[in-house]
């Protein structure tokens, strides 16, 4: 009887996690099927790229602690659960890299990968589609970047730059290159001259600015290679890259260039807190909580031609961060919602909303907190809502 009960119990369990269990994805899917199928995405915001000033760290490792060292609860099952259950079918895991290396040869700190690899499985369990990337390592200056401090988009720190890049996805590709299309790698995040004038805004023309922009080109061709290299599934592996900054305008400049790869399988990275004035920028400094029609027709602007430039040329778009802090106007916001979704839903742009578990900030420019992830509720429910509706 003893027997019976336990193989009765072995089989429910079975039974069970089959339920929640993901189902294969061809590696080699169609880039537009796949980005499809990704319908829409939610950030890991503010938690494995928690990162602090990585000189503090005497022995360059923040270890795993680090993942609440910006005050956010750490990701767990549930968390992920709660996204799918709420109709999420991508969850971007932004992670830093530079203040977990442990040698001389920027190895990576293994406690720290493990915990990658849990939350990218724990995702994968209730069929979630996962980016990530290399998200916090552009260094602060150009004039004190050194081993291991990530990178710096100028040829001066070109050799570092490059070395950082390159050992980062030889390991995080050689850890996952037998996952399946559930996974889609990120080159880097928002690259750019950090402490710069034009930190936040690429100018055409501008000498520093291109010398800025051909540097991510080779760092993104580089990463793309060093992926491809690494074997197994990532030989096919869907690979995301930004332009300066992963701003949508500095994407459309033509010194902008999409990476050679003979599988064809590379897609722009973007991210667009758009209009400003409404998505982002404080009332008090000239931002305003109404949202306008003029505001609808810059955000169908701004997706007509990332559409013109990439999509309509066989180059996928997904908007790896997208988002309208919170400025007690939730009827505009709706609005929003539902005109960026739709514009972008109009030529297949995939959206993953930034969070950053702060819907009351401060600082009112960024009040991106969707999900309490204590409670595992939804801030603004009816948002969450909207979203669904419009990316069904």
């Amino acid at each position: 009887m003893k027997k019976f009960l336990k193989a009765v119990l072995l089989i429910c369990f079975a039974l069970c996690f089959t339920a929640v269990s993901a189902e294969k994805v061809p590696v080699d899917k169609n880039i537009f099927e796949l980005v499809k199928d990704m319908k829409t995405g939610w950030n890991l915001g503010n938690s494995f790229d928690a990162n602090g000033n990585i000189d503090l760290f005497q022995a360059q490792n923040g270890g795993v602690s680090s993942i609440t060292s910006w005050g956010v609860p750490a990701a767990t099952e549930k968390t992920m659960k709660t996204l799918a259950d709420a109709g999420f079918k991508t969850i971007r895991i932004p992670v830093s890299w530079s203040n977990h290396i442990v040698d001389n040869n920027y190895k990576i700190d293994p406690e720290w990968m493990a915990k990658v690899k849990e939350a990218v499985d724990w995702a994968i369990k209730y069929d979630l589609y996962v980016i990530i990337n290399i998200h916090h390592d552009n260094y602060y200056s150009p004039d004190s970047l050194k081993y291991g401090r990530g990178y710096y988009p100028l040829e001066k720190c070109y050799p570092e730059s490059e070395k950082f890049v390159v050992r980062m996805w030889e390991q995080i590709g050689k850890e996952f290159k037998d996952y399946d299309g559930h996974l889609v790698f990120e080159a880097l995040n928002e690259p750019r001259l950090r402490g710069n004038e034009h930190e936040w805004n690429f100018v055409s023309g501008c000498p520093e600015c291109e010398e800025a922009m051909r540097c991510i080109n080779k760092l993104n061709q580089k990463a793309v290679d060093t992926i491809r290299a690494t074997g197994g599934n990532n030989s096919k592996r869907l690979i995301m890259v930004p332009s300066y900054v992963a701003a949508p305008w500095a994407a459309l400049d033509k010194s902008f260039k999409i990476p050679n790869d003979k599988e064809k399988r590379i897609c722009l990275s973007a991210h667009a807190y758009s209009p400003y004035p409404f998505a982002m920028q404080k009332n008090k400094e000239g931002g305003t909580s109404k949202f306008t029609p003029n505001h609808k027709k810059e955000l169908m602007d701004m997706f007509g031609e990332l559409n013109k430039k990439f999509v309509s040329k066989g180059v996928p778009v997904i908007m790896g961060e997208y988002g309208a802090t919170n400025k007690h106007n939730d009827k505009d916001r709706l609005k929003w919602f539902d005109a960026y979704l739709s514009s972008a839903k109009k030529y297949g742009i995939l959206c993953v909303l930034w969070d950053n578990n702060a819907p009351n900030n401060k600082d009112e420019s960024e009040r991106f907190g969707y999900l309490n992830r204590t409670t595992n509720e939804w801030y603004f429910p009816d948002l969450i809502k909207k979203i669904m509706e419009v990316t069904k």
